[in-house]
């Protein structure tokens, strides 16, 4: 009975979750700088406050407010083992809306995941769960709807559940490809650099170990928006030596996504070309190849047909060919970059050198690199800045950073690590956090091409009245150094809930929105705010509600 129930709860059928035609501005699985698109988003004519439905039956499992991007949003889990994600939206249907008020006022702060019992707010498919938005990480009103496995909360392609409700007839743009002559192991035109070149030029030369990557887009009926590509195979004679299906993604595998794609290239065109093979410390499961990874290994003196097939999840279909003639030839030995220290991505790399230690566990290199250390002094930086690599160098995690302080230490506990982009004093710095044990600072870092140092935060956070105006109260809050960790608000020491949206720094509230009622006398009013490093500033006033 048990798998009789199963086979029918994998059929549920969804349905769309506006009641307006659909179309996309974004599709599952495009390359982005550090994460790949978790989800599909939805056109709402340039208007918010539009209905949003549940896409199948299920219950609403939880409930996110300004937190990871999503701005406004909710989960809903189905019965057939797959979690709906709504992000971005401005308002909850009244239900949620009221028991994310209550958790707000019981934990004393706006920005919250909210987890909700199964079957405290059951939903039927088609029924109102909120109001479209443009709120969180979003660049103009749209709703991105994702799709997770409900026991691994694993990403896949909402369009497996949703294509009915979509028409597309529009093959992938396929423009161009790329060559990866792998380090002292190959050539390609004769060179060992990679190059980009056209599918329409004929023959190419290569001797050795090559791997390649390809620029295409995906499109659709009637709309001008680029996506990302589903289904990527790439022949070498007829057989298969790489195949990718953008599905089934895990969440851990984000910053993976540097090293399918070619993330240097990115940095200096923003244009993404995605590698047809996988670097040895790249895990992302959407890959299929032979024993040699996707790479070719161009070592007979003859032609090799190679055939690109690109396609999405309607069938639609791209296919490129193109001929390489093997030719022997002289490989360059790969260079050695001087008073550079190697980095193996199979086993942790430990660095020490002068006021610095550098720490990063096994996995979070794509491919054996190189170490290169720079280091200097920037405006008051308690500390020498470190950077270690000439070129970005992201890691798939955390590393963890120790640095050294120079001089006489007034407060261990106000230092931290901080970053730049680069050496120039005038760029701001970001806060990495960090402790203070045994004369060392310690923060966590995920780029290697960053500049690290030392800073002092002795200076509480600034709080500006903008308006006291009991139906509009707004505050200006900023913190210019490590940041703001939190911030309360009180009447007559009562809690009330000061929001923000898409700027951080400015909080609002109508007086009406609260328990307190009026009285129409002059009440005290206290703000509260604390940065990363635990300085705190007040601010009281009286205002007549």
């Amino acid at each position: 009975m048990s798998l009789l129930l199963n086979i029918l709860l994998s059929v549920l059928p969804f349905g769309s979750p506006v009641h307006v035609p659909v179309q996309l501005a974004g599709n599952f699985g495009e390359p982005r700088p550090n994460h790949i698109h978790g989800g599909i988003d939805i056109k709402t004519e340039r208007e918010e406050n539009l209905g949003v439905y549940s896409i199948a039956d299920g219950y609403i499992s939880g409930a996110v407010i300004e937190k990871y991007g999503y701005g406004h949003a909710l989960l809903v889990t189905h019965p057939n083992g797959y979690t709906s994600y709504y992000l971005h939206l401005n308002r909850f249907s009244p239900q949620i809306e009221a028991a994310v008020r209550k958790w707000q006022y019981q934990h004393q702060q706006f920005a919250c995941d909210i987890k909700f019992r199964p079957g405290e707010f059951p939903v039927k498919k088609g029924q109102f769960i909120a109001l479209s938005g443009n709120t969180g990480s979003s660049q103009g009103p749209h709703i991105h709807l994702e799709m997770h496995k409900t026991k691994d909360n694993n990403l896949c392609d909402p369009l497996n559940f949703l294509k009915s409700i979509i028409k597309d007839r529009t093959a992938p743009a396929v423009y161009a490809f790329k060559s990866y002559p792998q380090p002292g192991e190959g050539v390609f035109q004769h060179t060992s650099e990679s190059r980009i070149f056209t599918f329409d030029k004929g023959y190419f030369h290569a001797w050795g170990k090559v791997g390649f990557g390809v620029r295409a887009n995906d499109h659709m009926d009637s709309v001008y928006n680029n996506y990302g590509i589903r289904y990527t195979k790439l022949y070498c004679d007829s057989k298969l030596v790489f195949a990718s299906d953008v599905d089934n993604f895990p969440t851990s595998c984000h910053r993976m996504v540097n090293s399918w794609g070619d993330y240097d290239h990115f940095l200096s065109t923003r244009i993404w070309f995605m590698k047809s093979y996988i670097e040895p410390g790249n895990t992302i499961p959407i890959f299929r190849t032979g024993t040699n990874k996707g790479i070719i290994n161009f070592n007979q003196r003859r032609d090799y047909r190679l055939r690109y097939v690109l396609s999405d999840i309607f069938g639609n279909q791209t296919v490129k060919e193109f001929t390489v003639r093997g030719e022997p030839e002289a490989i360059p030995k790969p260079s050695h970059p001087e008073g550079a220290t190697p980095l193996y991505y199979a086993k942790e790399n430990q660095f020490e050198a002068d006021g610095v230690r550098l720490n990063i566990p096994k996995g979070l290199l794509a491919k054996n690199s190189w170490l290169q250390l720079q280091h200097g002094f920037t405006g008051n930086s308690l500390s020498k800045c470190y950077s270690f690599s000439k070129a970005a160098l992201p890691l798939f995690n955390y590393a963890q950073l120790s640095i050294k302080p120079t001089g006489k230490i007034r407060n261990p506990e106000k230092l931290y690590i901080a970053m730049r982009s680069s050496m120039n004093a005038d760029t701001p710095a970001a806060y990495c956090g960090g402790t203070y044990a045994d004369g060392w600072v310690t923060g966590l870092i995920r780029e290697l091409a960053c500049v690290y140092f030392i800073a002092s935060d002795e200076t509480s956070p600034t709080i500006t009245e903008t308006s006291l105006n009991p139906r509009s109260l707004i505050f200006k809050i900023t913190d210019t150094e490590s940041g703001l960790k939190e911030y309360k608000a009180y009447l007559d020491g009562k809690f009330i809930l000061l929001k923000f949206g898409k700027n951080k720094e400015v909080f609002f509230c109508n007086l009406a929105d609260t328990p307190i009622r009026p009285t129409g006398k002059e009440r005290t009013l206290k703000v509260i705010a604390t940065d990363n490093r635990n300085n705190k500033q007040e601010y009281l006033t009286k205002i007549k509600y």
